[in-house]
């Protein structure tokens, strides 16, 4: 099979896996309950977003733009396939960390990221959900196709983000699993539902790792997921998903 379309299925298999995971669970019935039919046209369009949009957007970037302004720079990071794994799956992971306090911290940007907060529940199916224009401003929009074209094993630094994606859906998800070893380094559910916890959510920022929020002091671990998510008030699902600015 083609490498391409090998780390392609990654997130696709993902999907599914968990949905039916979470299936099985009695506290995930109760979760999906709660969602509104404005809820899901906001976790819908965002994997509609996410999923198709943004990694076009991405492609049309590296093949025709990219080309025309930066002509000399392409392949110009002799990193190999590893080398371009590592500098998505670590270094685009430690610029989403500090973007991601950003958008709690700046008061504009907040309004932007505040409609991912307003889920009532989260599991895999609030992955993406976020207002049409936020999508655009994540490092994925441009600088993750930037440093992709950069790079001269680009399947290397594609196989990272297909990691990076499966591994978002998997911290979302209901799925309470124990992972000896991996969750010193990783982020577990648990404690990225600890960030959407409506009661204290200004912890734990990272997606991949668990290292910067260690190294900032934003870390708290998970041990149970929350009682409490989203807001008991919020704005209709038309004003999170065309216009956020007017949300708060």
């Amino acid at each position: 099979m083609n490498p391409w379309m090998l780390c392609a299925l990654l997130p696709m298999v993902t999907f599914p896996v968990l949905v039916l995971a979470e299936n099985r669970s009695a506290s995930n019935s109760s979760a999906i309950s709660k969602y509104s039919h404005g809820d899901w046209i906001l976790n819908l369009s965002g994997f509609f977003m996410q999923g198709l949009v943004i990694p076009a957007v991405g492609l049309l970037l590296a093949t025709y733009l990219f080309p025309s302004v930066l002509p000399k720079l392409h392949h110009c990071l002799q990193i190999g396939f590893i080398g371009a794994f590592l500098l998505n799956f670590i270094g685009v992971d430690f610029l989403y960390y500090l973007q991601h306090r950003a958008f709690h911290r700046i008061p504009w940007l907040w309004k932007l990221h505040a409609p991912h907060h307003y889920s009532p529940t989260v599991n895999v199916w609030a992955t993406s959900r976020n207002a049409l224009v936020t999508h655009f401003f994540f490092v994925y929009m441009l600088v993750s196709p930037i440093l992709g074209y950069l790079c001269d094993a680009t399947e290397g630094f594609f196989a990272g983000a297909m990691l990076t994606a499966a591994l978002d859906l998997f911290r979302h998800s209901r799925v309470n699993v124990e992972c000896p070893g991996l969750d010193s380094i990783l982020l577990m559910p648990r404690e990225h539902h600890r960030h959407h916890d409506s009661n204290k959510p200004e912890a734990n920022y990272g997606a991949n790792f668990i290292l910067w929020d260690k190294l900032f002091g934003t870390f708290e671990p998970g041990d149970r997921f929350p009682s409490s998510y989203g807001a008991s008030h919020q704005p209709s699902f038309q004003t999170q998903l065309l216009c956020p600015w007017k949300s708060i």
